[in-house]
């Protein structure tokens, strides 16, 4: 299977089994996508956005999809995969995109708390002091509508995250790999987004709670979905509830795959069962 690959939001994207158009289709969608909601790029509608907080703005029909769909994971998550902790990400430090990161002698700023965000229809309306970082739910979408402009079966994966159309192998973080049938695998994770503020490391996986970087058991969360928004969230949830993600996972039919600090690798029973039977990932 021929591979095209490109970058985009940050990651290489990778695109196999596409026609010549549709790579092309597939790169263009990415760039809007980036161009829509990059906190880095100064004209975007996301910074146009949360520059408004504090009074109601008008968005974009495909602004106002994503955030239904990430304000839909904050509440399937119970919070815990938050849209409002933008600010929170600046005040750690992520104010710039992550290959201009350096270390920082300064500690990192306080992060004020997540607050609702109130969306009807394409009307929006963002606390003031709040700011909306949409990049994680949007970067899974845009691999779910790519792999949806292919014709035939095929992959799309961006930044290790993959959805696939047929059968593929894929490689898991540290060792190992896995045969995915249908659907997607999304890896979430502090050891590649990782930066320094006065000499301590901060990563941009967030607790709600305290807006500042999670503390928990894991370095590395994979997880299975239908779609790679699925698995996406999944992922992020799993490392984010800590000891109890791989039961929290288990509760919801989710195949997942933990990698702890030392590196060692535990599976939930979902996981474990996925590999014996083919499981419908949800």
């Amino acid at each position: 299977m021929i591979e095209h690959r490109f970058s985009s939001m940050g990651c290489e994207v990778v695109v196999g089994g596409a026609s010549t158009r549709e790579c092309a289709a597939i790169e263009r969608l990415f760039e809007q996508r980036d161009r829509t909601f990059s906190r880095f790029i100064a004209g975007s509608e996301l910074n146009r956005v949360n520059a408004a907080a504090g009074r109601p703005v008008m968005v974009s029909s495909g602004f106002a999809d994503a955030l239904q769909v990430a304000l839909r994971v904050s509440a399937e998550t119970d919070g815990s995969v938050d849209p409002t902790l933008g600010g929170a990400l600046v005040a750690a430090g992520y104010d710039r995109d992550f290959a201009a990161l350096t270390p920082d002698p300064r500690p990192p700023a306080h992060a004020r708390a997540a607050s609702p965000v109130v969306a009807v229809g394409r009307v929006v309306f963002v606390p003031l002091g709040v700011q909306l970082d949409l990049n994680g739910v949007v970067k899974a979408m845009a691999v779910d509508d790519a792999l949806a402009a292919l014709t035939g079966d095929g992959f799309v994966s961006a930044g290790g995250d993959i959805a696939t159309r047929g059968a593929l192998t894929v490689a898991l973080p540290g060792e190992g790999s896995v045969s995915l049938r249908r659907g997607a695998l999304a890896t979430s994770g502090s050891t590649k987004r990782q930066w320094l503020r006065a000499g301590e490391a901060q990563h941009h996986l967030l607790d709600r709670r305290t807006g500042r970087p999670a503390v928990t058991p894991w370095s590395l969360v994979t997880a299975c979905g239908a779609t790679c928004v699925a698995a996406d969230i999944a992922a992020k949830a799993g490392f984010l509830a800590g000891t109890v993600g791989p039961a929290w996972l288990d509760a919801r039919g989710i195949p997942a795959r933990f990698v702890d600090l030392d590196g060692a690798v535990r599976t939930n029973d979902f996981w474990e069962r996925s590999l014996r039977e083919a499981i419908a990932c949800t």
